[in-house]
C-alpha cells in the first residue's frame, strides 16, 4: 500500500513490452464496485477471496506485469503462484514515504490505512511475507516512477514479473 506498485509497474510493463494489470483495478471492473464498499460491504475476507481468483488469471497470462495489492503477499498459495509465474519484486520505500503518499488520498480509499500507527502495524506484520520476494528493490522517496522501473527492467531482462 503506497508502495508505488500500480505506478511503477505501468512503467515497468511499458518498458518491456507487456501487458499491466493492476489487481485492485482488476477486482473493481469484475465487481462492479470500488474495494472500499467490498470492504464495508463483505469484510476483508470477501476481497481476499475475490484477489486470489483476480491474481489466478493474471498468472496465466503471458508477458504481464502484475501489480498485486500489499496484502495478496501474505496468503502463502497466492506468494506459491506468483513466484512459479515469474520474477516477485518488492518496492521498499521508507515507511514514511509510504504514510506521505496515502495522507492524500481521500478517507475511505484505503480500507486498511486508518492512521500512521496502525499501518505501521499491518506494514511490520507483512514484513516477512515481502521479505520473501525474489527481488527487493529500495525506493528513494524522491526517486521518480520512471527510474525505478528502469532499474527493474535492468535487473529482470525481460523476465515475466509480478509487483
Amino acid at each position: 500500500m503506497g508502495s508505488g506498485k500500480t505506478t511503477v509497474g505501468r512503467r515497468l510493463a511499458a518498458n518491456l513490452g507487456f501487458e499491466f494489470i493492476d489487481l485492485d483495478q482488476a477486482i473493481e471492473r469484475e465487481a462492479g464496485r470500488t474495494i472500499a464498499s467490498i470492504f464495508a460491504d463483505e469484510g476483508e475476507a470477501a476481497f481476499r477471496t475475490l484477489e486470489r481468483h483476480a491474481l489466478r488469471r493474471a498468472a496465466a497470462a503471458a508477458d504481464v506485469v502484475v501489480a498485486a495489492g500489499g496484502g495478496a503477499v501474505v496468503d502463502p498459495g497466492n506468494r506459491r503462484l506468483m513466484k512459479e509465474s515469474g520474477t516477485t519484486v518488492w518496492l521498499n520505500p521508507e515507511f514514511e514515504t509510504i504514510v506521505d503518499r496515502l495522507a492524500d488520498r481521500p478517507t475511505g480509499e484505503r480500507p486498511l490505512f486508518v492512521d500512521p500507527e496502525r499501518a505501521r502495524d499491518l506494514f511490520e506484520s507483512r514484513l516477512s511475507s515481502y521479505q520473501q520476494a525474489d527481488l527487493r528493490v529500495d525506493v528513494g522517496a524522491d526517486e521518480e516512477a520512471a527510474e525505478v522501473a528502469a532499474r527493474i527492467a535492468g535487473l529482470l531482462e525481460g523476465e515475466r514479473c509480478a509487483t
